[in-house]
């Protein structure tokens, strides 16, 4: 409650400078958005979007392992994550690691949960390692306008559980490289179906060759071809 009395205290604040940030977009000569729900959200304000260019991932580091364990679910927490979500999904016996350090509070209950194994902060390397190795990537959030770690679990080859909607909605394909859900219940109710009852394995393929569409040479390319006909133009 008290972040939440905080959010409506600031929230005068938070309007003039969204409101700032948005009329410096308008005096742009030419606006890339990052995702197409970005783009819709400047375009609401009055604001042309010239195009969309998603951001890159390195997919020569990020990449399969060999035979992985997938004896764990691989989870991040942010400021954007739905705590109460994976606290059902670890009640249902569904064993989670969770890795992340940008929140400066986790509640009490998820570090201690006898399913959660929180790792906190983790190299480039070890992140890797979690990601090609866990049975899928499960992403609850509440706002994510893009979305970097579907792409990276999925760069891993392995599939994504999360939402159809905002970015990861656009980049997580269902049924092929992973599963959108429409909501928490939902979400959970596939979680613990999925980790019960397993997946076609085909999927950890057809995973990795969706994220070689963000890789950095097609990323530079469609950069190079966007400017220059916008120049042309």
């Amino acid at each position: 409650m008290h972040y939440r009395l905080g959010y409506y205290v600031a929230l005068p604040l938070i309007s003039a400078a969204d409101s700032t940030y948005h009329r410096a977009l308008s005096l742009s000569k030419y606006v890339i958005a990052n995702s197409r729900y970005s783009a819709e959200s400047v375009e609401s304000r009055g604001v042309r979007v010239h195009a969309v260019i998603n951001p890159p991932i390195d997919t020569e580091f990020f990449k399969p392992t060999p035979n992985p364990s997938q004896d764990y679910v691989l989870t991040y927490v942010g400021k954007e994550t739905q705590f109460s979500v994976l606290r059902a999904i670890a009640d249902a016996g569904v064993k989670l690691v969770a890795f992340g350090s940008k929140v400066p509070w986790l509640p009490r209950w998820f570090t201690r949960h006898r399913n959660i194994d929180y790792r906190g902060r983790v190299s480039d390397e070890e992140l890797v390692k979690l990601y090609a190795n866990a049975r899928f990537t499960v992403f609850p959030f509440t706002h994510e306008p893009f979305g970097y770690v579907p792409v990276e679990s999925m760069a891993c080859g392995t599939p994504v559980l999360t939402y159809n909607k905002q970015g990861p909605g656009e980049t997580v394909i269902n049924n092929e490289t992973g599963w959108l859900v429409s909501n928490p219940d939902e979400l959970v109710k596939m979680a613990v179906r999925l980790w019960e009852g397993g997946y076609d394995e085909s999927m950890r393929v057809r995973a990795r060759e969706r994220a070689t569409a963000f890789s950095v040479p097609r990323v530079i390319n469609e950069w190079v071809n966007t400017v220059s006909g916008l120049i042309k133009g």
